[in-house]
């Protein structure tokens, strides 16, 4: 009996107008629904910028999804009282010149404290220039990024690189004002710091666990610059280390054409700058048209037992490989990542002169290779989605192979990590890191071939 009843019921109660009434209410409530998702947003960033400390400066831009900076509504943006007039200077450009990241999550400064005798104006920054825009000048710049905690190796970094170096510190929101004093520290105890590093500093909006360092002051020992700080590598407050976007930070602020990007933990070879200039300079690699637009010359990496010396030349460093105080990179816990430069090819070549360079032999790329390399400052950017512990170097090196670019290993040039990587020795969170971030490489595999439809190569 309800058969039959029940379709002719349906059809009486469902006419034009209700159907109309439905829509108007599911429009009111999703125009309600996006009113309240950014109230919420807009209290949080609130929240967030008011923990960060005392004093009070005004805000500059935000970056939008695809990094577009777009007006940002100013504010009071507490970064805490002023040490000195320098001290004061750079939180102000962090205040004026600080972007939101993509996500909205981090405040990036770039280029907040160059070095003296890099050619850009300390006291008015950028001017409302996009960094691209800065005088270029026909160099080499070695391109880092660290936590506050990885700061102390800066010095020997400067030491044996003796050329323009652009690094982004990564720090807690209540860290700012010990991470900027820390800067200006550093450049009253190395006088290659003060003339050759440029800094940029990124940092979590909302970071409510974060320490408050009291900043040292302007008479603090060298020898004690780092004397308060105590953190595990990687093991910041909950918060997920950006490694990417720092990367991308360091290289924006750079004016050079080159660049070599490395970690803070691993250490040229003495006049491997020097070395290269000179290379490039010969090949007119700084020209428009140099002929090598799709290249990237890959630089040999070892690690080397604790206290046993960093290498000054090749000669020095095959020595060490054969008593067993050095070996490649990675030989340990990830023997894919670096065995693909070909490390016996390498060692077999000895005829190397001292303070040149050139290469040596080509390889191609195979999958989960991650060489330290030189190469242009227009080559991709780093995917600042990879964060914490894998494949954020692994997909970038992936996408130059995407794009068609080559890679040439060069001789005589070396870097060294200080200490033998075990398995043992890395923090307890990075299996589980390493397998979400390789079902993103997987995801970003396949979105490659959208950016790139005419190669023929994949990252497989």
């Amino acid at each position: 009996m309800f058969t039959g009843m029940f379709p002719r019921f349906l059809s009486s109660i469902i006419s034009w107008r209700s159907v109309a009434v439905l829509a108007v209410i599911a429009s009111l409530l999703q125009v309600t629904n996006v009113l309240l998702t950014r109230l919420l947003k807009q209290r949080q960033l609130t929240a967030a910028e008011a923990a960060a400390g005392e004093g009070s400066y005004g805000l500059g831009q935000r970056v939008g999804l695809k990094g577009q900076h777009a007006p940002f509504r100013r504010r009071d943006y507490h970064l805490g009282q002023k040490l000195s007039d320098d001290h004061q200077a750079v939180l102000s450009r962090i205040a004026r010149w600080s972007v939101l990241d993509s996500t909205g999550e981090f405040r990036v400064s770039v280029g907040v404290l160059r070095g003296s005798g890099i050619e850009a104006s300390q006291d008015e920054g950028l001017d409302g220039r996009d960094e691209q825009d800065l005088p270029e000048s026909h160099g080499l710049t070695l391109v880092t990024q660290c936590s506050f905690a990885r700061l102390h190796r800066l010095p020997l970094l400067a030491k044996h690189w003796q050329g323009p170096i652009s690094i982004a510190v990564f720090a807690l929101s209540g860290e700012v004002q010990a991470v900027v004093q820390t800067f200006h520290l550093l450049r009253q105890c190395y006088p290659g710091i003060k003339e050759n590093v440029t800094f940029s500093l990124i940092f979590p909006l909302n970071s409510p666990t974060s320490p408050h360092l009291t900043p040292t002051s302007n008479t603090t020992p060298c020898e004690k610059i780092f004397s308060e700080i105590d953190q595990v590598n990687y093991d910041i407050k909950g918060i997920q280390y950006p490694a990417n976007l720092l990367r991308n930070s360091a290289r924006k602020a750079t004016i050079t054409p080159l660049m070599m990007v490395i970690d803070i933990d691993i250490v040229p070879s003495s006049g491997l700058h020097d070395a290269f200039v000179s290379y490039a300079n010969e090949k007119n690699l700084f020209g428009e048209n140099s002929g090598e637009e799709k290249t990237v010359w890959v630089v040999p990496i070892y690690e080397i037992k604790e206290s046993a010396g960093i290498p000054k030349t090749k000669q020095d460093l095959l020595k060490m490989r054969e008593n067993g105080t050095a070996r490649p990179f990675y030989q340990e816990t990830c023997l894919n990542c670096q065995r693909y430069t070909n490390y016996e090819a390498w060692e077999k070549s000895r005829e190397g002169r001292v303070g040149y360079v050139e290469p040596l032999y080509e390889v191609l790329w195979k999958a989960v290779w991650e060489p330290f390399y030189i190469g242009r400052n227009n080559i991709p950017l780093y995917d600042e989605r990879f964060r914490q512990f894998g494949y954020n170097r692994i997909s970038q090196v992936c996408e130059l192979h995407m794009a068609g670019y080559r890679f040439l290993v060069l001789d005589t040039a070396f870097a060294v990590h200080e200490g033998f990587k075990t398995a043992g020795g890395f923090h307890k969170t990075k299996d589980m890191e390493l397998e979400k971030n390789r079902i993103l490489f997987r995801q970003f595999r396949e979105e490659l071939k959208d950016k790139y439809p005419e190669s023929s190569r994949r990252c497989y």
